[in-house]
């Protein structure tokens, strides 16, 4: 098929996708992992308790709501089946949040003086001690957090948005959800955003171009496997 054909297939079709499925996946999620975090709550949150169970809870169910959704009659596919060409855009991803993070950290350094706040999740990542906490940071960032972030503004937000913009402004005003979406939930992600941006925008214009979410979620993986990885040896 071309790669024509494959942008008609994937934006084509009945049963579209709608900027409310995409709200409710991501928000049940958000509210899953505050429900997580209050049944594991005894004055504080482990690094461990908050990836093995609130992340985790966050990211199941934010992919099992995409999930339910998925099985409406005439429903557009998502394009997740991994296949071998992806492994290359895992290796982009790498070297996407080596670029990206060099470039935040010269403006940090240049604006803030190098005193500039940094993610919680980053923050509580690297905070990480013992086997069992990093495996379980590895786990949620690097597998979970991409495949349902992907499955959520660039699967079924990026084909809702797409109905109505055209493919290049579709693309930045997914990549624009994706950055603020993370900025709402941690408020300490401000100087991150830009980079967050970027990111959503590559990775949109990635699914666009090969009609399936597959290379978005493994260039995901390999930006955040990275960053994690960098975080624990640093």
């Amino acid at each position: 098929m071309t790669t024509a054909g494959r942008a008609r297939s994937y934006w084509g079709g009945a049963g579209h996708w709608r900027v409310s499925h995409a709200v409710a996946a991501f928000g049940a999620g958000v509210v899953a992992s505050v429900a997580a975090a209050a049944a594991v709550w005894s004055g504080d949150v482990t690094v461990f308790e908050g990836f093995a169970v609130v992340g985790a809870t966050q990211t199941l169910v934010t992919i099992g709501v995409v999930a339910f959704l998925a099985r409406a009659p005439g429903r557009q596919p998502l394009g997740l089946r991994p296949r071998l060409p992806d492994l290359g855009w895992l290796l982009l991803g790498a070297g996407l949040v080596v670029a990206l993070s060099w470039a935040t950290y010269v403006v940090i350094q240049s604006v803030f003086g190098g005193d500039a706040p940094v993610q919680s999740v980053v923050q509580s990542a690297g905070e990480a001690e013992g086997w069992g906490a990093r495996v379980a940071v590895v786990v949620v960032s690097a597998l979970l957090a991409p495949v349902s972030e992907e499955l959520v503004f660039r699967g079924v937000l990026l084909q809702a948005v797409g109905r109505r913009l055209s493919a290049r402004w579709a693309a930045v005003v997914t990549a624009a959800v994706f950055a603020l979406a993370h900025f709402a939930l941690d408020f300490n992600s401000a100087t991150a955003v830009p980079a967050l941006f970027v990111m959503g925008w590559v990775l949109a214009a990635a699914v666009q171009r090969s009609g399936r979410l597959g290379p978005a979620v493994a260039a995901h993986m390999g930006f955040n496997l990275v960053g994690v990885l960098a975080l624990f040896y640093a």
